[in-house]
């Protein structure tokens, strides 16, 4: 493969924490691992330096104003943007890739890719409209989004999604494609990483109970909610909810009440692989997700899934019937918990160690920056 400089427009990045920026860090130190230059490209936070150097490759960030509590970073053309728009220009970026389609920061991707003549992939991350959780703003936001959409198809990047669902939430812009770009994990580094604490024995959880852990933000499309109404109708599993976000204060009212629900508040990555490591199952009754990093976390342990058919899980699970695959209700997602609690554990030992083996083996950092270089014209 020949060497190339990528610049990869992120609209965050670390140390702001979600799956689009630990995709783009973990990419990026492939990329460099495999001999090619890397800007990551992100807008600017508080208390982050304009430009730094990272294992390899550069990190530059444009001015921005951070709204809505930083789910939309807009940019700002000001003195200080035109400086380090030149230098950038001035680089050898001979390949562009932009993380999601509906920020202006992504809009500055495709702008800097024709100001350089540099082909751009345009990568999906979702796979169903951003959510507020309130109708009149979820409105706005999904008028926002096609007018954003729009405007990128104008651009006529190459369009990937990051996940099989996400690739068909393409065509309800009117985008078809076939070019996935799947998000990754070093499965071994992972767990290597663990902080190695023992969940169980902090919290009086027996070593042979069946536990069910949650990780993920406290917010309505993430299914919260029904993960405390299935504690409520299984009292003989113990639940495990690593998160923080708005609808804390509710769940924290209603765990109150479950004397199997025990809350961990926001994990780092360290402490969500200990978590893992002691769960026997995730439950993620979530809406919508492009290809979440934390099925495939998940999956670096074997700790089986209990999810939604949201992005990713076609591309991880298939038809094998390792977790189970169910509907976002209550009902549904309590009925799922039921089924792997009564497996014989020799049954869930063998689903764990397909599941593992699964997502060790197919989502590796290396195959997804193959799928990225194919996704480029004369690759």
């Amino acid at each position: 493969m020949a060497p190339h400089h990528y610049a990869i427009f992120s609209a965050q990045y670390l140390p702001s924490m979600g799956g689009v920026e630990l995709f783009s860090d973990n990419l990026a130190r492939e990329l460099v691992h495999e001999g090619h230059q890397v800007s990551v490209v992100a807008s600017a936070r508080k208390g982050a330096p304009a430009r730094e150097d990272r294992d390899g490759f550069q990190v530059v960030r444009l001015p921005a104003a951070q709204l809505l509590d930083g789910r939309l970073p807009v940019t700002l053309k000001d003195a200080a943007y035109r400086r380090i728009w030149g230098r950038l220009l001035d680089e050898d970026v001979d390949r562009v890739l932009v993380n999601t389609r509906f920020y202006p920061h992504s809009l500055e991707g495709l702008r800097f890719a024709a100001e350089k003549g540099a082909p751009a992939v345009m990568l999906e991350h979702g796979s169903a409209h951003l959510s507020f959780g309130i109708p009149a703003a979820d409105a706005v936001v999904k008028r926002w989004e096609h007018l954003v959409t729009a405007r990128v198809r104008a651009a006529r990047p190459v369009f990937a999604g990051v996940s099989l669902a996400a690739c068909s939430w393409l065509e309800h812009f009117g985008i078809k494609t076939d070019v996935v770009i799947n998000n990754a994990i070093d499965a071994a580094a992972f767990r290597d990483g663990s902080s190695g604490r023992d969940f169980r024995a902090e919290l009086g959880i027996a070593p042979d109970a069946f536990m069910a852990c949650f990780v993920g933000r406290f917010v309505a499309e993430k299914g919260p909610l029904a993960v405390l109404d299935a504690a409520r109708l299984l009292p003989e599993v113990s639940f495990v909810m690593a998160g923080a976000g708005p609808e804390e204060d509710h769940i924290r009212a209603v765990a109150d009440y479950l004397p199997n629900v025990s809350l961990l508040g926001r994990l780092g990555r360290e402490d969500v692989s200990a978590l893992f490591g002691c769960a026997n199952c995730f439950v993620s009754p979530t809406r919508s997700e492009g290809m979440a990093t934390v099925l495939l976390e998940a999956g670096a342990w074997g700790c089986l899934p209990v999810i939604c058919p949201v992005g990713g899980v076609a591309d991880v699970l298939g038809d094998s019937g390792w977790g189970e695959i169910c509907g976002a209700s209550a009902d549904e997602v309590t009925a799922a918990i039921a089924r792997l609690a009564v497996l014989p554990a020799e049954e869930r030992a063998r689903r764990s160690a397909a599941f593992r083996e699964r997502v060790e083996t197919g989502f590796t950092w290396a195959h997804t920056a193959a799928q990225l270089d194919a996704a480029y014209p004369c690759a």
